[in-house]
């Protein structure tokens, strides 16, 4: 499925409310986040941080999210959903220190892959599709 990519900007002062860092985590955790960039600028608005966060919106010819789930227990026997239950485990921990959601690392689908491919290096991770570094 294709993303549109999209930007949004945050500005936050050292000195500002706590309501525009709560309005970025929010905005961070309910968006398929691309990449995050962050600098120091000292501008009109003040002293801050300026955030340049890209994000992808999926294709809106596309059927629904819900419409696409997939109950991986139909797809793999049942050592292999003991394996993708695990590697669903593992991803949680980076995810949780980064501040981002856990398909930010790997989706369900990229661990079926892993599993179904039997992926045992990180060149065989690389050639499932929408997998990057």
């Amino acid at each position: 499925m294709p993303l549109l990519a999209q930007y949004m900007s945050f500005f936050i002062s050292p000195f500002g409310e706590k309501t525009v860092c709560d309005e970025l985590n929010a905005f961070l955790k309910s968006h398929r986040i691309v990449n995050v960039e962050k600098r120091l600028i000292d501008g009109e608005r003040g002293t801050g941080w300026l955030f340049l966060v890209e994000y992808g919106s999926d294709n809106k010819n596309q059927p629904s999210a819900a419409a696409q789930r997939v109950d991986y227990r139909d797809i793999l026997n049942e050592q292999e959903y003991a394996l993708f239950d695990k590697l669903r485990q593992l991803r949680k921990e980076p995810a949780e220190k980064q501040g981002i959601p856990v398909y930010a690392i790997f989706t369900n689908d990229h661990l079926a892959g892993m599993i179904k491919n039997k992926a045992a290096e990180l060149k065989d991770i690389a050639v499932l599709p929408g997998a990057g570094e």
